[in-house]
């Protein structure tokens, strides 16, 4: 099956917290893209459910990203798929400029 993805992916190890009016969810960020994440948690919201996604970035302050639940993976890759919504500008930045020096170290490991 071909991946549908429209935005370049990086595959990152990055600590995060999603919180929601339901449920707050601590896990790991497998995988980042300028539209998205992914992750890897034991427990998941409810496809559709919308809350605040805060990003531990090596450097610098964590990062607070609106954004939905948009799938859910149970089993041994367990998580759930999370679209961000209007990225506010003091996230943008830095967020981009973590994707860019991901994508160098990673072509920089190959």
């Amino acid at each position: 099956m071909a991946d549908q993805r429209s935005a370049h992916r990086v595959t990152v190890r990055l600590r995060a917290s999603y919180r929601s009016s339901q449920t707050v969810i601590e896990g790991w960020v497998q995988d980042l893209s300028r539209l998205g994440l992914f992750l890897r948690a034991d427990h998941a919201d409810a496809a559709g459910a919308r809350g605040t996604i805060d990003l531990e970035l090596p450097q610098g302050a964590p990062l607070r990203l609106p954004g939905e639940v948009v799938r859910v993976v149970t089993g041994g890759e367990a998580g759930m798929a999370i679209r961000f919504g209007e990225l506010p500008d003091e996230a943008r930045r830095p967020l981009a400029n973590f994707m860019i020096e991901s994508s160098f170290q990673a072509r920089a490991d190959q």
